[in-house]
């Protein structure tokens, strides 16, 4: 039951904000569509965090701003809480956010032409981090069973690592909605220190698994990783910016830090650490109700699907507000499946964005007010209708 004190049903009209998702949905897809596609939700932020922020603008000077280890104590008191991990400050760094932070891990860590493995489909931009910086895309797509749950094909996966440097991991897996069980993590984690390949841990979605499934903090299990973290998809504060990234030992401490200050993307503004702190240390009950009202979404979803479009593929998501859809009954090209939708006037994110194993699929954002959900699913079913 969704504590009354946070309203995730109330609608905020984004049009005329300087919203990606509505206000860039028209240069994004071409035309006006009604946009479920980019992954921040639709409420509004936090109570405490918009206190935090307003006490902070409160003070008249805006200099350069100080003080990280308050974010770093808040980060690792966050982590021990919620995941029981225990973790040193002096570990934490932080940064400008995840994605800068994992194109310089890539840079700190191997060399161009290094052999670095992903396993789609994947967020686009581990694409992007690996070829955009001259190192060999290696890919190891993941399997999925009729009931679109994906596993990791460690068969395939173990063949590949001799040829590896680094391996870049989506924990929780965006698109396809996987919580990686500790068993799932701890064979990883065999393999990879096998053949001397360090993980690369993305953990930005994280804080939004389901009360019954566990995440794993991938520096748990190994000490070699690399954990990046935010409260930016949590607590839908990515406008933001801010993240914090884990990892353990002096020297690769160093060699990372130098990178991410040749960069000029170590530490971050002033608000994005307010807004940090505030999420992590006061955020635990917003986003305990937030998580209901999710997993009541993730129920509407799925039942309408069943009741009216039962051809279209679904599996509750393990954490989270995004939706795979297996859109392959269709019978149509990806290219056609993109047509229909964009006819019906609303906007996703296409499958094979996101690499290896997306050809018709489409990735749809739930994190949104129920009434704007159904109207959303009501223009999906209108697509549908027009390809029938």
């Amino acid at each position: 039951m969704m504590e009354a004190r946070f309203d995730f049903d109330g609608v905020v009209d984004r049009w005329d904000s300087d919203s990606v998702k509505w206000a860039g949905a028209r240069q994004k897809f071409g035309r006006p569509v009604f946009p479920m596609w980019v992954a921040d939700m639709d409420f509004p932020v936090a109570p405490n965090i918009l206190r935090a922020l307003e006490e902070r603008l409160a003070e008249p000077v805006l200099g350069y701003p100080d003080h990280d280890e308050i974010v770093h104590e808040a980060a690792a008191d966050w982590w021990r809480k919620r995941y029981s991990w225990t973790v040193s400050t002096d570990e934490i760094i932080l940064v400008q956010g995840v994605v800068p932070a994992l194109n310089a891990a890539l840079r700190a860590f191997s060399q161009p032409d290094d052999g670095i493995i992903v396993m789609p489909p994947i967020y686009p931009p581990f694409f992007a981090a690996v070829t955009g910086q001259g190192r060999r895309l290696i890919s190891v797509p993941l399997r999925k069973d009729a009931g679109l749950r994906y596993e990791i094909d460690f068969a395939s996966l173990a063949a590949q690592l001799p040829q590896a440097r680094l391996l870049l991991l989506c924990s929780p897996h965006n698109p396809v909605g996987r919580v990686w069980t500790p068993e799932e993590l701890q064979q990883l984690v065999s393999l990879c220190q096998r053949h001397g390949v360090r993980i690369i841990s993305d953990e930005i979605h994280a804080d939004l698994s389901r009360p019954d499934q566990v995440h794993t903090p991938m520096g748990k299990l190994d000490p070699r990783a690399i954990v990046l973290a935010s409260a930016s998809k949590s607590f839908n504060i990515a406008g933001l910016g801010g993240a914090v990234a884990w990892l353990r030992g002096d020297e690769a401490k160093a060699q990372f830090v130098e990178e991410l200050r040749r960069s000029g993307i170590l530490g971050t503004h002033t608000f994005a650490k307010a807004a940090l702190r505030a999420a992590w240390q006061e955020g635990g009950p917003w986003l305990q109700a937030l998580q209901s009202y999710l997993g009541d979404n993730a129920q509407f979803l799925e039942s309408f699907l069943q009741r009216h479009l039962p051809e279209i593929g679904f599996r509750k998501p393990d954490f989270g507000y995004l939706a795979w859809l297996d859109l392959r009954a269709w019978g149509l090209s990806d290219a056609e499946i993109e047509a229909r939708i964009l006819d019906a006037g609303l906007g996703l994110n296409w499958g094979p964005s996101f690499g290896e194993g997306g050809s018709g699929f489409v990735r749809l954002n739930f994190g949104t007010p129920r009434k704007l959900l159904a109207d959303g699913l009501d223009l999906l079913r209108k697509a549908a209708a027009a390809q029938a």
